[in-house]
């Protein structure tokens, strides 16, 4: 993501879905704030702010940029979610807990809210192939 508003919406929703903690975004701040001459207030914020102090993070991000995520952004989260399963980060089953709060807590389109609704259904029904079509799912979305 090159823009300072997709990289702030992209933490956003990770924190929100608990795929980073807050010192990840911290960093971040940390970052854009060394490389700019005159870094905007909020973005200082952010960076002062207690890396445990997840919802005023997510405030302030908030002003950064707006609250409906892009397309690059949902790619980037969708492959942070299936590197995190690749790796054992995170489970399965939790895999699946992060993907129902994407479609709980995010505005997804109405594309990938039926996807991830027809996959989600899939592994409570425990259809046959249902983790393997979650993962090779996951997969094309990680690039």
């Amino acid at each position: 993501m090159t823009s300072r508003d997709d990289q702030a919406a992209f933490y956003r929703a990770a924190l929100l879905l608990g795929l980073v903690r807050g010192d990840v975004v911290l960093q971040w701040a940390d970052d854009l704030i060394a490389r700019d001459a005159s870094p905007s207030a909020t973005l200082v914020e952010i960076a002062t702010t207690p890396p445990d102090d997840l919802t005023v993070m997510r405030q302030r991000l908030l002003a950064l940029c707006d609250d409906k995520e892009s397309a690059e952004v949902r790619r980037a989260l969708l492959g942070l979610v299936h590197r995190d399963l690749v790796s054992g980060r995170r489970g399965f089953q939790d895999t699946m807990t992060v993907l129902k709060q994407m479609r709980g807590f995010l505005k997804v389109d109405a594309a990938l809210n039926e996807q991830l609704k027809t996959l989600g259904v899939d592994v409570v029904m425990a259809a046959p192939g249902a983790e393997q079509r979650v993962r090779a799912w996951l997969r094309q979305h990680d690039r």
